[in-house]
């Protein structure tokens, strides 16, 4: 009867990381086709669920009601944004089409 106890207390923990997941990482945001695409967006979720984990360990003494929409903010607030004009965006995608035109000539040849 322990066991499956301790077994279900184990289950709520992972249980609630799924919903933390979901709902601040976007776990549940992703529009893939492929298995490998789903993979890759499950592991950029985890890693960031990771650094936020490692973020809020490290701050604890500090900052000990630091939460996740805390970290969010303050990513979103420091980290530099690339903010492209209409013609860089252009330029990158006559660019990203020639390659891609480049590379299904190779395959075709």
């Amino acid at each position: 009867m322990l066991n499956l106890a301790k077994m279900q207390a184990q289950r709520y923990w992972i249980e609630r990381s799924f919903e933390d997941a979901k709902s601040e990482c976007g776990m549940a945001e992703y529009q893939v086709r492929k298995w490998q695409g789903w993979q890759h967006h499950m592991a950029l979720v985890l890693m960031t669920m990771l650094f936020m984990l490692e973020e809020r360990i490290y701050n604890e003494v500090e900052t000990p009601l630091l939460n996740r929409l805390d970290i969010q903010q303050i990513l979103v607030s420091t980290l530099p944004r690339c903010s492209l004009d209409l013609d860089e965006i252009i330029l990158q995608m006559e660019k990203h089409h020639k390659n891609a035109n480049m590379l299904q000539d190779q395959r075709l040849n």
